[in-house]
């Protein structure tokens, strides 16, 4: 990638766009708020990459046409900035059975190919950091209730590897689409009994899809490393907790 880059960063209140937006300095970061602004200023930089992290991951759906525009109008309209990189962040839940959610990650992905100047689609997993709504990992070390039935499955990986990759123009450099994932998996029983905990379950079975992405080439930068590996640094560093 050239020289002197400008990163535009969607989806900044919270999650992985906060995350990305605090740690890489000079973003340029897009809200709900500041959308009018923020592109004309897109508009001025030069070699613009968009890191497209924005997303409505609501499961009670009211109103699918506000869904919709806030999944894909928004994709759109970032296509039409003149961008030298478009980094998307997808989902591995795009492998499994068919939900609004996925079905959203998928229709934005087939924008980007369609339309993008260079793009590069990463494919995560449940990512861990310290700007993540609660999940079940969360939940379960702070021993509040869960949703989830014991034999949920998890692949996890962190803020700071997505960061990582980001920034390094051997990543970057690739086009097309791939996964970012750990090398094993790992099941909500088994966080459990590493954590001493013995939580209340749900009845929800939350599964990781990867063995229908064997054909996607990896781009996670840690090739050894474990789901176990990323929530033992995950509960370390956020709960002060050694294992």
């Amino acid at each position: 990638m050239p020289p002197n880059k400008t990163y535009l960063v969607t989806g900044v209140s919270s999650g992985l766009g906060q995350y990305l937006y605090e740690n890489i300095p000079v973003a340029l970061g897009l809200g709900r708020d500041n959308q009018e602004e923020i592109f004309e200023q897109a508009r001025q930089a030069s070699n613009l990459i968009i890191l497209h992290s924005a997303f409505n991951p609501r499961r009670n759906i009211a109103d699918y046409s506000l869904y919709v525009e806030d999944n894909l109008f928004l994709t759109k309209e970032l296509l039409s900035l003149p961008h030298q990189k478009f980094i998307y962040f997808s989902s591995v839940d795009i492998y499994g059975p068919f939900k609004p959610y996925s079905f959203m990650k998928r229709c934005a992905e087939d924008m980007i190919k369609k339309s993008a100047r260079d793009f590069l689609i990463l494919r995560l997993s449940v990512i861990l950091g310290p700007t993540i709504r609660k999940n079940s990992l969360t939940r379960l070390m702070e021993q509040e209730k869960l949703s989830l039935h014991s034999e949920s499955v998890f692949n996890y990986i962190l803020q700071s590897d997505i960061l990582e990759a980001v920034m390094d123009e051997k990543i970057t450099s690739q086009r097309g689409i791939y996964n970012f994932v750990t090398s094993e998996n790992v099941g909500l029983a088994q966080l459990a009994d590493r954590y001493d905990k013995e939580p209340s379950y749900g009845e929800f079975k939350y599964l990781t899809y990867l063995e229908n992405s064997e054909e996607i080439i990896n781009l996670y930068p840690h090739e050894q490393r474990t789901s176990l590996d990323v929530a033992d640094l995950f509960v370390k560093s956020y709960y002060k907790q050694g294992v």
